[in-house]
């Protein structure tokens, strides 16, 4: 099927028009709909998402190319869908019924600096994937009526005070699915919101950092130096919150990064050693090879193939397979 494109409904372009039945929405910061029907939709080129999507599947299965590899969810499931993830392909069932929020970075980090609902491993844990199944029918009547009250504010362009109740209403869907996630990953009490320990304090901070220094900064010692503490007391705090060393952290979001420019077909591998900050190529092709298991030039390679394996028959140029 051809690629469709909705023109009316920006941050909804991953989906067919004619399956959006419900929307609300505001220019540039949040926007929610609800989707229904079947479709099947094939890029010419990756579709990065603008805005931070959050899917929740009410009925039937929807499939994905993500990044190069298929993705399938069914019902009663979750897809967090951030701005870093390339879509080649999707499609859903006939009796596919989902609810869907868009909300512009900006948003999110607001809610993760100012007054984060998710357990404090949730952001960085490794195990976690781009969704997962919800396994209480309640806490999906719950979302879906959420999502559908969005909708509904979203809609009122007269309301005096649109963006502070749509915020409302958006940070309200949010910890719903946080009280979901506290009783799938957390452990403790979610307390880290609102009455701030230091070692969550650090835990956020390390956060912050890490997002904004990855694709320079490998070193432990600098986060340490940064947030004025040890490296061993971060490494403590690191590992007491998230079941994860901060090591691992660090090189599983650098091999992210990295992957992420591979996908690029425009940079050349020692263009991306030397923006990752490596010594060299061969430091980045070891580094690469040690975290995925394959070398840069091989992963980009089995990406193409991979590729023409979804799609058979379908002849694809590198820079429709791999080109942003």
């Amino acid at each position: 099927m051809a690629e469709k494109r909705v023109k009316t409904l920006k941050p909804a372009v991953i989906f067919g028009k004619d399956t959006v039945k419900k929307v609300g929405y505001i220019d540039e910061y949040i926007f929610a709909c609800e989707i229904k029907g079947g479709d099947h939709i094939r890029y010419s080129k990756p579709r990065r998402p603008k805005y931070h999507l959050v899917i929740i599947v009410i009925d039937g299965s929807i499939d994905l190319i993500i990044n190069g590899e298929p993705h399938h969810f069914g019902r009663h499931s979750y897809i967090n869908l951030p701005t870093w993830a390339d879509v080649y392909e999707i499609s859903y069932t006939d009796d596919f019924h989902a609810m869907v929020t868009a909300t512009d970075n900006s948003v999110v980090a607001d809610i993760f600096r100012n007054r984060n609902p998710f357990p404090p491993d949730f952001r960085f844990s490794i195990s976690h994937s781009l969704g997962g199944e919800i396994t209480d029918e309640k806490d999906v009547r719950i979302l879906q009526k959420d999502i559908s009250n969005l909708i509904e504010s979203l809609s009122d362009r007269n309301h005096r005070f649109a963006e502070e109740i749509n915020y409302a209403y958006f940070y309200i869907m949010l910890t719903d699915m946080a009280n979901m996630l506290w009783s799938k990953y957390g452990e403790g009490t979610p307390t880290h919101h609102t009455d701030m320990k230091r070692s969550e304090s650090i835990l956020k901070g390390f956060a912050e950092l890490v997002s904004k220094h990855i694709m320079t900064e490998p070193s432990l010692d600098f986060y340490a130096g940064q947030l004025c503490v040890s490296k061993q007391y971060l490494s403590l705090i690191i590992k007491e919150k998230t079941r994860v060393t901060a090591g691992r952290i660090i090189a599983v979001m650098r091999t992210e990064a990295a992957s992420r420019l591979l996908r690029d077909p425009e940079l050349t591998i020692q263009q991306i050693s030397a923006r990752m900050s490596f010594a060299d190529q061969s430091s980045f092709g070891k580094f690469f090879k040690k975290h995925t298991g394959v070398s840069p030039m091989r992963y980009r390679q089995t990406l193409r193939k991979t590729l023409l394996t979804l799609r058979p028959g379908e002849q694809i140029s590198k820079q429709d397979s791999l080109h942003k």
